[in-house]
């Protein structure tokens, strides 16, 4: 009896092989399926490779990439001037010290819209083709200074001193020729080329550039 009751249960719950149902002694123990006994089938959710936020330049002396470059605040202001809408030059004032140099970055608002800068901008030496960094990126110096407004055609300068590297011995400054300087505006990750020829330490000494904020003269 107990065997009769226990294959019309069986298949009742359709557990076992159909034609086992015709026999009357024929019994068989179902295990229940739980969590633990099935392993799903879905891959497990993998990250998605977030786009490389590496600054590009903005022409061949700039490099695409830049593993040495100064940390950035990007900032979500939307007023902040855009590299694509700035022009980069050396500004008029300039001092020739002993072994240095007292100039400025000038940045010139070529778009057509209001925007404004602050802070400090980011500037290392760069050499070869593919602008590859040259030492240490600059130095710091100075107070973050007010924001400064630029109308279309409006310019501002921050204060930069480049170091004469003669100075320092051959074997501790590996010193090599450089085309120019790789500039980020403040809050920008876009870089910028100004062509300047001369020479740096490729060694990480000095460092032999420093910059002020937006809005300063050239730091003494």
């Amino acid at each position: 009896m107990r065997s009769t009751i226990a294959v019309g249960l069986v298949c009742a719950a359709g557990a076992v092989v159909l034609s086992a149902c015709g026999g009357a002694k024929i019994s068989a123990t179902v295990t229940p399926v739980t969590s633990e006994n099935t392993s799903s089938s879905a891959p497990a959710p993998s990250t998605a490779q977030q786009p490389s936020d590496q600054p590009a330049g903005t022409n061949a002396g700039a490099p695409q990439t830049s593993p040495n470059a100064p940390q950035q605040v990007v900032s979500s202001n939307p007023s902040n001037c855009r590299s694509s809408e700035l022009k980069l030059g050396f500004g008029p004032d300039s001092d020739h010290a002993m072994q240095k140099t007292y100039t400025s970055l000038q940045f010139t608002n070529v778009g057509q819209r209001t925007c404004t800068l602050q802070g400090f901008p980011g500037v290392s030496y760069v050499t070869g083709d593919s602008g590859q960094q040259v030492g240490l990126p600059a130095n710091r110096a100075g107070n973050l200074g007010p924001a400064v407004t630029l109308r279309p055609g409006g310019s501002t300068t921050a204060g930069l001193v480049m170091v004469n590297p003669a100075p320092y011995p051959a074997d501790q400054c590996k010193q090599v020729d450089v085309r120019g300087l790789r500039v980020y505006p403040p809050n920008e990750t876009a870089a910028m080329f100004l062509p300047s020829a001369g020479a740096s330490c490729s060694a990480d000494i000095g460092p032999l550039l420093t910059v002020s904020s937006v809005g300063t003269s050239a730091t003494s």
